[in-house]
């Protein structure tokens, strides 16, 4: 099939370049012209677009990734036919670096924590997969992406590739692309044995022999075997047992040259599940000194940002020169030494204000000021102007007078005036009854 140019145009997306080519198709880079973003778009090649079992093979990744949700799984956005019968499927852009890529200009220079965490972040996407019943059965470094991420703890994340191969062992789907039991589907380089007699027997434990390969070339800067041809690959998965790592590998952890080999049991029953795989690389993790996050001079030339200028005007403040110190030492120290800054300043300030409290002395008052040098500089004391001491005086202020307020006086309440004799009180609805008194006046005799 001939490549699709550049600017052409596929169900709304535009290619820009292509990215890489297989047998069975390419992947291009894209841009999604409703919302200008950049996508990586998969095409399947003409002559196998023709065929039903390969078209439904190959938008099998898309219905395998929409039942697993991980970070480190590359998300699928868009699939279908053009109008032109070219099959896509679309999904997210990537930027950084294959294995594979990694290891063909660098072999042998990763360091035992890195390879080990390339192995437990595929060991974990792989453990989910197989509990939802998905064999990936194309392990390979080529189809092992490493991104940049801050977040993750190498600095790196390692992207599962390609899932187009995928067996379900569960697919509730009657009319879905049926394997034969004779085909041969994968890498012959990483196959497992029961792979390499055909698709079978393939379960969970062939991604483990797969991954069990990927660690041997990753610490021994080969794979387990080489051959001229697949047939050889294949006799050679099948009753051959690979050199011993302590050979190629003398300075790699003994307890992981043992675990890599129990991964590479030809009988799959004597080899440890993907989630024991994941459970057993953490704990090898954690008995490993942390050797540092890599530095930008580290990470590939395609994704690293670009060096400084030479004319570049270097910072001179404190907490530049402090930070271009401490750029290449390790987390750990780092922290340490940023804690150890924090005191001081915090000292500093401390004492700062103790000397300015009122009623000191001049002397501690104003203290001198240490000099600070950052690297490369030389340091001016400029002296201080002293100002005259004068005395010091207190102007004693007049009290505050409190103002007296004349006291109320009680105002003059009229005497009450004495019932007249010869009255008498009667009670009434508005007084408390009280007995009936009578008055007896001789002048005035009663009613």
């Amino acid at each position: 099939m001939p490549l699709l140019p550049e600017g052409s145009e596929i169900a709304g997306y535009q290619i820009v370049r292509l990215l890489g080519e297989g047998g069975m198709g390419a992947v291009y880079e894209a841009r999604q012209k409703a919302l200008g973003r950049r996508v990586a778009l998969k095409t399947l090649h003409a002559e196998y677009a023709v065929n039903r079992d390969m078209v439904t093979r190959f938008l099998n990744e898309a219905k395998v990734l929409s039942r697993l949700e991980h970070p480190s799984l590359v998300q699928v956005s868009d699939f279908g036919c053009n109008a032109d019968g070219t099959v896509y499927l679309v999904m997210e852009y990537l930027r950084g670096q294959s294995l594979g890529s990694r290891l063909k200009a660098n072999p042998g220079q990763m360091s035992a924590h890195q390879i080990m965490q390339v192995g437990w972040q595929v060991a974990d996407v792989l453990a989910i997969a197989h509990s939802q019943g998905i064999v990936h059965r194309d392990v390979k470094p080529d189809n092992l992406m490493l991104v940049l991420d801050p977040i993750a703890p190498s600095g790196e994340r390692v992207k599962v590739l390609d899932f187009g191969i995928a067996k379900l062992l569960k697919d509730p789907d009657p009319k879905g692309v049926k394997t034969d039991s004779l085909a041969l589907l994968g890498t012959p380089m990483y196959m497992s044995p029961e792979q390499c007699s055909g698709a079978g027997g393939v379960d969970p434990q062939t991604d483990v022999y797969s991954l069990g390969c990927v660690l041997y070339h990753l610490l021994a800067g080969r794979p387990p075997f080489a051959g001229e041809g697949p047939g050889q690959l294949i006799g050679k998965h099948l009753f051959q047992v690979p050199t011993p790592l302590i050979e190629l590998a003398p300075q790699a952890p003994p307890k992981l040259v043992a675990f890599v080999e129990q991964m590479l049991s030809k009988d799959k029953s004597q080899r440890p599940t993907m989630s024991e795989v994941a459970d057993r690389l953490g704990e090898l993790l954690a008995e490993l000194p942390f050797d540092g996050l890599p530095t930008r001079s580290s990470l590939p030339a395609d994704i690293s940002t670009p060096a400084p200028d030479a004319t570049t005007v270097q910072p001179t403040t404190l907490g530049h020169s402090l930070g271009q110190q401490l750029a290449g030492t390790s987390a750990a120290r780092r922290y340490l030494t940023a804690a150890v800054i924090a005191t001081a300043i915090g000292g500093g300030l401390v004492f700062a204000l103790w000397g300015a409290r009122p009623n000191s002395s001049p002397a501690a008052a104003n203290p001198p000021l240490p000099a600070i040098q950052a690297p490369g500089m030389t340091a001016t004391i400029v002296p201080r102007a002293e100002l005259p001491m004068q005395p010091e005086s207190r102007t004693e202020l007049p009290r505050p007078v409190t103002p007296t307020l004349p006291q109320p006086t009680a105002a003059a309440v009229p005497p009450k005036a004495a019932p007249r004799s010869g009255f008498r009180t009667t009670p009434s609805r508005l007084t408390p009854q009280v007995p009936k008194q009578v008055h007896r006046d001789p002048f005035h005799p009663p009613d």
